[in-house]
């Protein structure tokens, strides 16, 4: 898993890897640069000029490393020095000797009459300010990213765009980049869609920081990779058979909303779980014997008690998705409830029912699993003032109830009752339609059955939901993926994990 770093915990990684390696801070920058350029040069022509707008501490020394190391690949390259009041670092002096040194000239910004004219064929690099900054932009600063970012040329940013935080909010003027290269593991701030036009695409690049053992630094954030997976995933074994991966059941479905029904079974059976039973509304089983051969069901009554069911012979379950939220839905959800002895996973109208019993979290078992997109979320936290709030929140909700949270988003964050945060790589936005969570819901139950802890079960169920989309999209579209092409590529998923990584 990559780390998210903090601020101050990426200034402890740097100070690490230069006292352990050792490495002179200096030839750590130059790493760092020589990495922003293998990522740089793959994206961009040599027929567009580069224009790098560095400040006077270290972001500006990484931009004047750049732009040195930048001549060598017939870039034509024209660099200029934000002059405004302070101290420069000892790293910009440096580099700022060395870049002197090639012959390259050099403007040093004083005034707004010195902004360059830029043509859109440019590529605009900011290297104005890192990591480090604290505070808003102002004066000079501020006039010149309000300058650039109007421009039509390509903006790129090193390492963090200009007065952006890296893990709290930022309210005030920030470049805006349409791509950033950054270094080593992405900040927090990335991850959230209020920074997106801050970021643009953005790629990590390895400078070969020293690999801490970050949960024990206190490091709680990270971002899942492949390789994550590949370790979860448990081999099948020659003479197991359906027992050996479990009976799940699944509480879903009502007039107008068995489509939810039928997706979070199918995924549930495609996902690999033994035996699976479709708790179902009086007159629905003809429908599951055509769409969902593999699946059992059980009906029920319109005003049938469901209290005393007895529910010990299954492994898992799954409750929610099209229950509606009627009287009669909300009795036979509370009722089941009470007989829950087993890992279970609770989504869409599971949620809003909740949330409509005074948010009462306590009434799901420890341990539960909810699913919620954002909209759920808000009805079950409240409102949000901005992303870290809303983080916080989602947080202190794991920790409260000892629940694990799968907030559905662009990066799908899983927070744990032990305090840890991660988000997921995959997906696109073909997924935002009706039924992609409750996909999602059926494939969690499956890993439930299987035998999976609730934490690995969120998160493998989460990128792998992810990655059959990304997979289904290639041969579809954004605008015309449906979930049912999530599930009919979750089998490729499985098989794409379990391939030599190339």
């Amino acid at each position: 898993m990559i780390p998210i770093l903090s601020s101050l915990q990426i200034a402890e990684a740097d100070r690490y890897t230069i006292e352990h390696e050792p490495i002179a801070p200096i030839d750590l920058m130059e790493r760092a640069a020589e990495a922003f350029i293998k990522c740089f040069t793959q994206k961009f022509k040599v027929s567009s000029p580069v224009y790098i707008f560095c400040g006077k501490g270290n972001n500006g020394g990484d931009g004047l490393a750049i732009g040195r190391l930048l001549q060598n690949y017939n870039y034509e390259i024209y660099v200029f020095i934000l002059n405004q009041t302070g101290d420069s670092s000892e790293a910009f002096l440096i580099n700022e000797s060395r870049i002197k040194n090639t012959g390259l000239l050099l403007t040093y910004i004083k005034s707004e009459k010195k902004f360059p004219e830029l043509h859109k064929e440019a590529i605009i690099v900011d290297a104005l300010f890192g990591t480090g900054l604290n505070k808003p932009l102002k004066g000079l600063a501020e006039e010149l990213v309000k300058y650039l970012n109007v421009q039509q040329a390509t903006r790129v940013s090193v390492d963090i765009p200009s007065g952006l935080y890296a893990d709290k909010p930022t309210r005030d003027l920030t470049f805006k980049a349409h791509h950033t290269i950054t270094f080593q593991y992405p900040k927090l701030s990335f991850l959230f869609c209020e920074n997106l036009e801050a970021i643009g695409e953005w790629y990590a690049v390895d400078i070969g920081l020293a690999k801490i053992i970050w949960p024990s630094n206190g490091v709680s954030h990270f971002f899942l990779e492949r390789m994550d997976i590949e370790r979860m995933l448990k081999p099948r074994k020659k003479f197991d058979h359906k027992g050996s991966f479990g009976h799940a059941f699944i509480h879903a479905g009502s007039k107008g909303k068995m489509g939810a029904a039928i997706m979070c079974t199918l995924a549930c059976v495609r996902t690999g779980a033994g035996l699976i039973t479709v708790h179902i509304p009086e007159g629905y089983t003809a429908v599951f014997n055509i769409t969902v051969p593999e699946a059992m069901t059980e009906e029920y009554l319109g005003d049938e008690s469901l209290n005393s069911k007895d529910l010990s012979k299954y492994n898992a379950f799954a409750f929610g998705p099209g229950i509606g939220t009627t009287a009669n839905a909300k009795k036979k959800f509370l009722g089941l409830l009470s007989a829950v002895r087993a890992a279970a996973v609770f989504d869409a109208d599971a949620l809003n029912i909740i949330s409509q019993e005074e948010n009462d979290l306590t009434l799901l078992p420890a341990d539960s699993i909810i699913t919620p997109h954002p909209k759920e979320f808000e009805r079950l936290a409240g409102v949000s003032s901005d992303w870290a709030d809303r983080l916080q929140r989602q947080m202190d909700l794991s920790k409260k109830h000892h629940l694990y949270i799968i907030l559905k988003g662009a990066y799908t964050c899983i927070s744990t009752p032990q305090g840890k945060c991660y988000f997921n790589s995959t997906g696109n936005p073909g997924m935002a339609k009706g039924g992609s969570g409750d996909v999602l819901t059926g494939m969690v139950a499956s890993f439930l059955a299987q035998g999976y802890h609730q934490e690995e079960a969120s998160l493998l169920s989460v990128y792998l939901h992810g990655l059959s989309a990304d997979i289904a999209v290639k041969k579809q579209s954004e605008q015309s993926l449906l979930a049912t092409d999530i599930i009919s590529t979750i089998g490729d998923a499985f098989r794409e994990i379990s391939a030599p990584a190339t």
